[in-house]
């Protein structure tokens, strides 16, 4: 009896993840992609699963408000306008006929955005060489030494052309094989070696600046953490090529972003990477992660955004009730929603307290009491839940914490545009070079500065800037 009962377990348990299965591929093939959904999008004939909840807003007056339906006038379409700083080149166009005994009364002023393609040119620098007898007989030659600003003084790369090929791979994710093609429309040739020694050429001037990056995040007292993986090639067999990972450190109040590549995923990378940081660290449920546990110099919160996935998942999956968690959980992302930038943390933190943790825990009092197979979708769902149950409350504790890591995968978003188009790092140094400049652009663009200029300004200039003030060629305002 007893074999045919773990039996008749066994054949439940599969049958319920075959049918969230198909439930889930029928909702890849015929669903919505996005996850957002309406927290008042709950079937009706569903039952609800916080009962309690219900009749206590059934019986309490209603805090929402309504806004009345109005009808609007349809916008005429509006062009968009031109950034005062482009160059404005004028042309009038004057009537034909003899303007004599004319007055002009006014113009009419039509703005066409223009476009020239990349405008190669040789800068050619020329440097006389004078002598001078002296009484003596000796001779003494003269001649001016090369421009500072000349980056890559035995290379005919300059450092605009360096900036545009390492832009145009790392923020455009453009190969260079196609960077080259480009190029040749114009007869110009370059080899792709010369452009990949050019990369690390940039690479090693902007290694110092790096440092002074991953220091600053070592200092921070907030971080968000995640990774990534990208194929690396090997130094051993042609074409063999292993996985290695991207590590993300991003100080969120600071906007700054450090990319460390490590050959593997193990938590000692995190002690590499990280040094005497001590602070906030916000990550998903990956278990290498709970290092951070371990030590009382840093308090560990996770992911309400990952929390929501699984339940969501679940929800796909043909687990209906699942539909009423996520909805709640979205209404703490309402609540997010209303604070501004210049709410202050005390005040985020009171308003939390007061709306989101009663929420908070009727989550987690559902979740507690539920029977439910462990490798379901809902399953892990709660098992999820209910094992990070101290690190998804921790934001509420002070609030110039986040209520999940959403902002630093975005930034992971580049890197995997980039693997689409340039597959793999040609070797682990290679890959260490990419983690460098998505930090440096991540960062550029965080604060609004245009990565172009900023890198080819800082070529130009960093072989002679001091080194006790390096840190202002970093891309922040």
């Amino acid at each position: 009896m007893a074999s045919l009962k773990q039996t008749n377990t066994s054949l439940s348990e599969e049958n319920t993840q075959l049918k969230a299965q198909v439930a889930m591929f029928q909702n890849m093939l015929f669903g919505a992609k996005s996850e957002k959904r309406k927290y008042t999008d709950i079937p009706k004939n569903q039952l609800s699963i916080f009962e309690e909840e219900k009749q206590e807003e059934s019986t309490s007056e209603s805090t929402e408000i309504t806004v009345p339906a109005h009808k609007r006038k349809k916008k005429k379409p509006v062009r968009t306008a031109l950034p005062d700083k482009l160059e404005r080149v004028e042309e009038i166009i004057e009537p034909e006929h003899d303007l004599k005994g004319w007055r002009k009364v006014g113009e009419d002023i039509t703005e066409v955005l223009e476009c020239e393609p990349a405008r190669l040119y040789v800068r050619r620098i020329i440097r006389p060489r004078y002598v001078k007898e002296q009484e003596n007989g000796d001779s003494v030659f003269s001649q001016s030494a090369l421009p500072s600003h000349l980056p890559f003084p035995k290379s005919i790369a300059s450092a605009s052309l360096a900036a545009q090929m390492i832009i145009s791979k790392f923020v455009d994710h453009i190969p260079i094989h196609r960077f080259i093609k480009q190029f040749e429309r114009q007869d110009v040739y370059l080899k792709n070696t010369t452009l990949i020694d050019l990369q690390k050429k940039v690479a090693d001037k902007l290694t110092p600046l790096f440092e002074l990056l991953s220091q600053k995040i070592k200092k921070s007292n907030y971080l968000q953490m995640d990774e990534s993986t990208i194929k690396v090639m090997g130094t051993g067999k042609k074409g063999k090529a292993h996985q290695g990972y991207m590590w993300y450190y991003l100080d969120p109040k600071e906007k700054i972003l450090s990319i460390h590549y490590a050959n593997g995923r193990d938590r000692k990378y995190l002690k590499e990477h990280l040094g005497d940081f001590k602070g906030y660290a916000q990550t998903d449920g990956y278990k290498g992660y709970d290092y951070f546990e371990n030590t009382t110099a840093i308090t560990h919160l996770n992911c309400w955004a990952h929390a929501r996935r699984y339940f969501f998942k679940a929800y796909k999956g043909g687990y209906k009730p699942a539909s009423e968690v996520v909805n709640l959980i979205s209404k703490l992302y309402e609540l997010e929603k209303t604070f501004q930038p210049d709410t202050k943390a005390e005040e985020i933190q009171l308003e939390r307290e007061k709306y989101a943790t009663p929420i908070i825990n009727k989550l987690f009092q559902w979740a507690k009491e539920q029977k439910v197979l462990p490798k379901t979708d809902i399953g892990v769902a709660i098992t999820y839940f209910l094992n990070h149950e101290k690190g998804l409350r921790e934001y509420l504790k002070n609030g110039e914490l986040l209520i999940d890591n959403n902002p630093i995968e975005n930034k992971i978003r580049p890197l995997a545009i980039g693997r689409k188009n340039y597959m793999f790092a040609g070797n682990e140094q290679g890959a260490a070079q990419i983690a460098m400049f998505y930090s440096f652009f991540a960062t550029a663009k965080m604060h609004d500065v245009e990565p172009y200029q900023w890198l080819k300004n800082t070529l130009e200039i960093i072989d002679d800037y001091p080194i006790n003030k390096l840190e202002e060629l970093l891309p922040v305002k």
